[in-house]
């Protein structure tokens, strides 16, 4: 794994996925893509990237993903924080494998899992605001 050298500062999306792309060089990530700013788009690759290991059984990378995501969590710019909750834990809680994703929360680190969780919350939750104006 890449040595992560933060000095507490923010990721910006360049920089991330260029560590991205440095960490997972399979990992199909289009460099006009990031000159576009197609942040989600990017996200959402490395979402499918992640599911793409856990239908392999391939628990070594899926754990690498996980903590790729943990070690830069408290770093992230506004738009990637966004773009981890829009496009990667969206994509990972109803994706192709949204139904056995309770068995692989464990592989996450705790900030990864409670931003998981919180976006799982909030989208089981979506219209119950709605619900209750109406009654």
């Amino acid at each position: 794994m890449t040595k992560l050298n933060i000095d507490d500062h923010i990721i910006e999306q360049r920089e991330y996925f260029e560590q991205l792309i440095q960490e997972f060089p399979d990992l199909e990530i289009d460099y006009e893509d990031l000159e576009n700013g197609m942040v989600h788009f990017n996200m959402e690759r490395f979402a499918d990237y992640t599911i793409s290991q856990i239908k392999k059984s391939d628990l070594n990378k899926l754990k690498s993903c996980f903590y790729f995501q943990e070690k830069r969590i408290n770093y992230l710019s506004h738009e990637l924080e966004n773009a981890l909750n829009v496009s990667y834990c969206e994509s990972l809680l109803l994706g192709e494998v949204a139904k056995e994703m309770n068995k692989f929360l464990f592989y996450m680190g705790p900030l990864l899992r409670k931003f998981y969780k919180a976006y799982e919350d909030y989208y089981n939750n979506l219209g119950n605001d709605d619900n209750k104006q109406r009654h």
